[in-house]
């Protein structure tokens, strides 16, 4: 009787030994293969994530179970493996151009995701990815892939437009209504009447959107210019109603590139030069205006604003020359250009003389 019952105790700590070997290998197989299986995976998915994760978990529970707890096993081995899997899921995504594990997606449209991770961003446009260490990047992929929204919608309702955009890339078109220093500038929603030129609009005092741009992009504009910029929505300033664009992208447009003449003559022309703007005069010609696709300005006003020049003005006319003076025939008007840099906007309908250079 004794000895069966010594056997019966030796046989059934043995069956434990066993059932307990056999519980750690399978621990161990299905922590390793739901920490490697992601690495394989070349789509993205947070599945992926709660995968490696969970391996992790198991991977630890192998070491701990049957052994005597310890700090190593609870806190530094999974730290150790967090921070081991995040280095290797960084350099295989760099390297290889694949998909990565530690990441959560902001998804904008098909054309491009952003992965936002600990350390570092990830543009993907297309099936490139583009990495952004320390989130220092301002918008990397084609703007032209992101719908457009209008300054006028984006400030209707600013805490409903932050709550639905909050830490999303948006693109937004308006004009500008403020620029601050060398690197600021200010857009507002505004009311445009058909009357109104130059660019000119009624802003809408309140709520505002904040854009910072380098020194060089910013130089380029000016109050009441059209801008389309992508950027991240950043913050919402609910006392002042001030929504902040970070890491922005200028778009660059052809607005301001393609335009027609249209000419106002004098009623009464008495053959006197006007002085116009700088070097230029106006012969029978009350005014001159250039229409964009989407505003009127003065020519004056463009021409000093830099928006037209002297070569964009004639570079589809025929010219005649004599003594070094030439004249340009546009479609609406004629250009007296002199030696001395005068250049003389005509009526159409006058002959071009050449003596008017030495007035």
């Amino acid at each position: 009787m004794l000895i069966f019952f010594v056997f019966r105790i030796v046989l059934g700590y043995n069956i434990n030994v066993i059932v307990m070997k056999n519980k750690r290998i399978i621990i161990l197989i299905v922590s390793l293969l739901l920490m490697i299986i992601p690495f394989f995976l070349n789509i993205f998915t947070i599945f992926k994530l709660i995968s490696l994760i969970i391996g992790i978990i198991l991977f630890d529970v192998y070491f701990i179970i049957g052994k005597k707890m310890n700090l190593f096993w609870i806190i530094y081995l999974p730290i150790l493996l967090l921070v081991f899997t995040y280095s290797l899921d960084y350099m295989k995504t760099y390297i290889l151009d694949v998909s990565p594990i530690y990441i959560l997606e902001n998804k904008i449209n098909n054309k491009v995701s952003i992965y936002n991770s600990l350390f570092y961003r990830i543009y993907k446009c297309e099936d490139k990815y583009i990495f952004d260490n320390e989130y220092k990047m301002n918008f990397a992929c084609d703007t032209k892939a992101i719908d457009n929204l209008d300054i006028n919608t984006l400030l209707a309702v600013p805490n409903t437009t932050y709550k639905k955009y909050k830490h999303d890339f948006i693109k937004v078109t308006g004009k500008i209504s403020k620029i601050v220093g060398k690197s600021k500038l200010e857009m507002q929603s505004y009311i445009q009447e058909s009357k109104d030129i130059n660019g000119y609009v009624k802003f809408n005092e309140g709520s505002k959107l904040i854009i910072y741009l380098n020194e060089e992009e910013l130089q380029s504009y000016k109050i009441y210019d059209y801008i389309t910029v992508v950027g991240l929505l950043d913050n919402f300033n609910k006392k002042d109603e001030e929504l902040t664009l970070i890491n922005p992208k200028v778009e660059k447009n052809d607005l301001y590139n393609n335009f027609t003449l249209e000419v106002i003559e004098s009623k009464n022309c008495e053959h006197d030069l006007k002085e116009y703007t700088d070097k230029f005069y106006t012969l029978c010609l009350d005014n001159v205006y250039v229409n964009y696709e989407v505003d009127k300005y003065e020519l004056a006003y463009v021409l000093k604003d830099g928006k037209i020049t002297m070569a964009d003005l004639i570079k589809d006319a025929s010219v005649k020359n004599e003594n070094n003076y030439h004249l340009y025939e546009l479609e609406k008007f004629n250009i007296l250009s002199c030696q001395n840099d005068k250049n003389i906007l005509m009526n159409k309908d006058l002959e071009g003389d050449y003596s008017l250079c030495e007035e």
